[in-house]
């Protein structure tokens, strides 16, 4: 039981940090000028958790037993299909190590709060999203609203590590903030899990006080311009909805939803074509962006069809910045099937489909699975156009509150 305990409290140390991890490595780095080593604070935090989780498994067949799922069944052969296409294919052995830390380390944790996940870890995972959330949205709102836009310069932000803010387009001035993340963008998928999260505690629990950590995230959410989270945090409202509203009513209100979407979709390109400042907004006209997304996704498809077996862990995406090698795709099923092959991305794509199908099952009755099911499915669909599960604090932070769901007894689990 004590290594037991052990593995849960280092995860809820990684799910309660890992929101300032951009933060604290860039401020402490400007420090101590060692950046590099502070960063890998989790891959060793977790390579101890590892070790432990060995251990407990070894000792406890009731842990073995949790494994023998589905979610965590792909989660390994993901792992396996991923090793054994960088062992064929020899990219660099750093560009490995962060291919590796990118693709896997995420579910290592899944894993491994699978393993430990008891109704009061799940309780104790809740509030270590939900609590950190607060100081992330309130800081955004001071970025916002009272300080100046390059007051993070003052803990080491600038151009060789976080830029402290961007600007979306050179006419209105439209500034983009990180608040503690690493980016506007990682700031936007960040914010899906606990607002849905704040959301079930106002519904569910009747805690109506938390409706206003979930407008203040609204508020934040803007401000990062990040279309792809706007749209993730959209279809986790929509699988939020669709669970609190009785069965018997679901399909009504699909049609409904559904009715709502189109009715905007087509307001927003008349608004847009009419010359609405919208465009801004929704097309980032003055930042040539779309054009490098869709170059992005051409040059990531393409190679991924020339080479279908993959080319290996850290062949592309954020191994790029250590490297200098390999493409950065903006879409990170591409990205999976640019390094794992065309098989690593039918796993992995099966993976998210069964973790959603396990928390599905727990939804009514236990507020995490709820919640991180939105979640899982709205960053899901960012992914088709970023890269969202690079993101170290947005995937450490949900596929750990998957495993703790999954992994849990099934029953009444609300905060």
């Amino acid at each position: 039981m004590t290594i037991k305990r052990g593995i849960q409290a280092g995860l809820l140390a990684l799910v309660a940090i890992m929101p300032f991890h951009a933060f604290l490595s860039v401020w402490l780095g400007s420090i101590t000028h060692q950046q590099a080593i502070i960063q890998v604070w989790k891959e060793a935090l977790l390579l101890v958790l590892t070790i432990l989780g060995l251990v407990l498994a070894w000792r406890d067949p009731e842990v073995r037993d949790r494994l023998r799922t589905w979610p965590a069944y792909l989660a390994g052969l993901f792992a396996v299909v991923a090793m054994v296409v960088t062992a064929l294919t020899r990219p660099s052995f750093t560009a490995m190590v962060f291919g590796a830390k990118t693709d896997l380390e995420f579910l290592v944790a899944f894993v491994l709060a699978i393993m430990v996940a008891t109704s009061k870890f799940m309780r104790q995972a809740t509030w270590a999203i939900l609590i950190p959330s607060i100081v992330v949205v309130g800081f955004g709102l001071l970025q916002i609203s009272v300080l100046p836009p390059n007051f993070l310069t003052h803990f080491g932000y600038g151009v060789h590590t976080i830029r402290p803010y961007e600007i979306l387009d050179s006419i209105d001035k439209n500034l983009r903030f990180p608040s503690t993340l690493g980016g506007p963008n990682q700031l936007g998928t960040y914010l899906v899990l606990p607002m849905g999260l704040a959301v079930l505690m106002a519904l569910r629990r009747r805690r109506w006080w938390w409706i206003l950590p979930a407008l203040g995230g609204v508020i934040v959410l803007i401000h990062t311009y990040s279309r792809a989270a706007w749209l993730g945090v959209i279809v986790a409202g929509i699988v939020l909805a669709l669970g609190l509203i009785p069965k018997r009513l679901r399909l009504w209100a699909s049609g409904i939803i559904a009715a709502l979407c189109l009715v905007t979709a087509t307001l927003a390109d008349y608004l847009v074509k009419r010359g609405s400042q919208l465009q801004y907004y929704l097309l980032h006209t003055n930042t040539h962006s779309d054009e490098q997304h869709l170059a992005s996704l051409k040059l990531g498809f393409t190679q991924s069809l020339a080479r279908p077996l993959g080319h290996g862990l850290g062949a592309a995406g954020p191994a790029f910045f250590y490297t200098g090698q390999g493409p950065v795709i903006e879409n990170y099923y591409l990205q999976i099937a640019f390094e794992t092959g065309w098989a690593g991305l039918i796993v992995f794509v099966l993976l998210l489909a069964s973790a959603a199908r396990e928390l599905a099952h727990r939804a009514f009755h236990n507020d995490l699975a709820a919640a991180t099911l939105a979640a899982l499915v709205g960053i899901s669909v960012t992914s088709l156009f970023l890269p969202a599960w690079t993101d170290s604090s947005t995937a450490l932070i949900v596929w750990t509150a998957a495993g703790a769901a999954i992994g849990a007894p099934r029953g009444h689990s609300r905060v």
